[in-house]
């Protein structure tokens, strides 16, 4: 029997979510994500001459940025088709580390998290080969 597998490539700008069904119909969702990650401005020299400038966030930049990331992953995990069986999750940034996250925190979550494996900056068509042959041939990339 075949079953519905989902592939998830995101970073903090964009998520592709890319649906394969029993049949190898593919949907794909495209969400923009509202999260910001502001510049730093200001700070302190370093004793080098024209050396950088580093200043730490401050504690409701960092809250209002979590925040955002949690409700980016609230919402990614929304759109995942309810008959996938399988979760694959793609991305060039730490950003597929958070949604694992997210999901490992669900109680009785049914989709088996199969893996979080990186991979650049990648057209949609790009994702959705990228999705199909993993779902084909998921130890090619071990």
């Amino acid at each position: 029997m075949n079953k519905t597998h989902t592939g998830i490539w995101l970073d903090y700008k964009e998520a592709y979510i890319v649906t394969i069904d029993e049949y190898a119909q593919v949907t794909t969702q495209h969400l923009v994500s509202e999260v910001e990650h502001l510049a730093v401005k200001g700070g302190v020299r370093s004793k080098t001459p024209w050396g950088p400038q580093y200043s730490p966030h401050d504690r409701s930049t960092l809250e209002r940025e979590k925040h955002a990331e949690g409700h980016y992953f609230e919402e990614i995990i929304e759109n995942i088709h309810p008959e996938t069986d399988s979760i694959v999750i793609f991305g060039p940034a730490e950003a597929k580390i958070g949604l694992k996250k997210a999901i490992g925190e669900i109680k009785h979550y049914k989709p088996e998290l199969r893996d979080v494996l990186t991979a650049g900056y990648l057209s949609q068509n790009e994702i959705i080969a990228l999705v199909r042959n993993y779902f084909k041939n998921p130890g090619d990339f071990k």
